[in-house]
């Protein structure tokens, strides 16, 4: 009696755990992580962070990157954006990161917004640390796996960076 008993309970926990699979829609691949209240879902390379009661999408575009980088006065250029705001790490040709003119911060925003006219805000900075990071951000972005911690690091850098873009 007790052995079939065992072989009910294991019946019934393998059919439990078999119904827990991963559901995956047209070819888009989900994954779900809940790290301290933070939900990161990947889909098509666009994560998703519930953080603090809001909802950021977090992506970092190639194309918005090119077109930015298509400006005779920027070298290289990092574009992360988060629901209706942008923030764009560039080096300048001259290698300045102390001096950045208004005109080509303007020129930086107005290229971003013509990219992407889901964009209101943005916050450009020429600032190598800044650079660094938001090179990896989009890096990690870009690999299609869940990222833990991404949307807290992201937050703190930004807070760091621009103390009024919140």
């Amino acid at each position: 009696m007790k052995f079939l008993t065992f072989k009910l309970v294991l019946f019934a926990s393998v059919l439990l755990f078999t119904g827990c699979g991963t559901y995956t829609d047209e070819g888009a691949q989900i994954n779900r992580v809940n790290d301290g209240g933070a939900q990161i879902q990947n889909i098509h390379q666009e994560q998703r962070f519930n953080s603090y009661n809001e909802t950021y999408r977090m992506r970092a575009d190639k194309e918005v990157n090119e077109q930015v980088e298509m400006l005779k006065e920027v070298q290289s250029a990092t574009v992360i954006t988060t629901h209706r705001k942008a923030y764009a790490a560039v080096v300048l040709e001259n290698g300045d990161t102390d001096g950045f003119p208004e005109d080509v911060r303007m020129k930086i925003s107005e290229q971003i917004k013509s990219t992407d006219d889901t964009i209101s805000e943005v916050y450009v900075s020429t600032n190598p640390d800044f650079v660094v990071r938001m090179t990896d951000y989009s890096e990690q972005l870009e690999s299609g796996r869940p990222i833990t911690g991404l949307a807290e690091k992201f937050n703190a850098t930004i807070v760091n960076v621009f103390p009024k873009a919140q």
